[in-house]
């Protein structure tokens, strides 16, 4: 296996990860303190954790500072608080991690170098998050200088590219996070996933979509290295639409079947719509209408029930564009008439607007006046005969 290849990375994390996850109960039972929170603290701080996702990095905060305090570790509280701080932002509750931040700047020890760095660089974050970008760039001024040592020290460079980004700096932003990922080290797994998300999405607004899905799929690897399927699910998504917008129909499938599988273990009632969109149009690039269009009838039903009039007309102009590119006017229509139907029933005006302009098109300029009534009239004639 080629050591910087994708599967490489994946098997690498993978690895780490479980030790991280083993240390724990081996260094409890050991019956050692010191070493047990030694344990706890490392995979408090380098096991990834997403919104969303349940995490045992919690409980082993918990316990960290528990141990930390009967044996007068301040230099670990520390470094938990800080961690707890991060967890904090992943969750979007910017007024709590910022609090804690507060605490630990006003406490009675001052913060180390190292710790001051992942400080300052976290609350810099957060204030782009809060879109405080003057507020971000002050903060981040006072890290000017050289670059502290350790894992810390490459904190500053992700929120300086994260508000680049965020400032729409994006060649700037591009050029930050591509140094973040040549430096992070491999421990730094969760901050490594979201620097290629982040990367990978800029290069999708620069129009790069080759250079987009080769980010996303190592941070697909890497999430589904940690386990976090929720994550996992939402990057085959954007990692399958890449393909589909590379010209290759074939792995965009691969990537929305194997989201549809997780979804059936973990459901995501959100983005199973939008999988099953993406399945029938690689079905249908693939020359496989049938397929496409029995895929693109369910998506249809799911948002029907969902509600969601733009996803449900959506899939009934495709499934009628499959039948019409494939010469099947009289299942295009077909489709159009369900689809107006159903749209009355709801009391959708707008969808009834939508299918009833298909409905004249398909008249108007596909078949001519003629021809289509000649094809209404037979589709009515074989609906009665059945």
């Amino acid at each position: 296996m080629n050591p910087r290849s994708p599967e490489a990375t994946e098997a690498r994390a993978r690895v780490f990860l479980s030790e991280l996850l083993m240390s724990v109960p081996l260094a409890r039972g050991q019956g050692d303190k010191a070493a047990r929170l030694a344990a706890l603290e490392r995979a408090a701080l380098f096991t990834p954790v997403f919104a969303g996702w349940p995490s045992p990095v919690d409980a082993w905060l918990d316990e960290a500072r528990t141990l930390a305090c009967e044996q007068g570790e301040s230099a670990t509280l520390t470094r938990l608080a800080l961690r707890e701080a991060v967890l904090l932002m992943r969750r979007r509750d910017f007024d709590r991690a910022l609090a804690a931040l507060d605490r630990l700047e006003t406490g009675d020890r001052e913060p180390g170098p190292g710790e001051r760095c992942w400080l300052l660089a976290t609350r810099a974050r957060i204030q782009v998050r809060q879109q405080a970008f003057d507020a971000a760039q002050a903060t981040l001024e006072l890290l000017a200088g050289p670059r502290v040592d350790g894992w810390t020290g490459w904190l500053p460079q992700i929120a300086r590219a994260e508000l680049q980004v965020e400032r729409g700096e994006l060649a700037l932003g591009a050029a930050s996070l591509r140094t973040a990922l040549l430096g992070l080290p491999p421990e730094m797994v969760e901050e490594r996933i979201q620097v290629l998300q982040s990367l990978g999405y800029v290069l999708i607004a620069q129009v790069q979509p080759r250079a987009a899905r080769e980010q996303l799929e190592l941070a697909r690897r890497l999430l589904r290295a940690a386990g976090i399927w929720s994550e996992v699910m939402q990057m085959e998504l954007a990692v399958g639409s890449l393909h589909a917008a590379c010209g290759d129909a074939a792995s965009a499938k691969a990537c929305f079947g194997s989201a549809a599988d997780l979804c059936e273990r973990y459901p995501q009632p959100e983005l199973e719509p939008l999988l099953g969109l993406g399945s029938a149009r690689a079905l249908a690039a693939l020359g496989q209408g049938e397929a496409a269009v029995a895929v693109a009838l369910e998506v249809a039903k799911r948002y029907a029930q969902q509600g969601s009039v733009i996803g449900y007309v959506s899939m009934i102009v495709f499934i009628s564009a499959l039948h019409s590119d494939a010469g099947r006017h009289d299942e295009a229509y077909r489709a159009l008439v369900t689809g107006l139907v159903v749209a009355r029933q709801r009391g959708w005006a707008v969808v009834e607007q939508v299918l009833g302009a298909r409905i004249a098109h398909l008249r108007d300029a596909v078949l001519g006046p003629e021809r289509f009534d000649v094809m209404a009239r037979e589709l009515v004639d074989r609906m009665k005969a059945r």
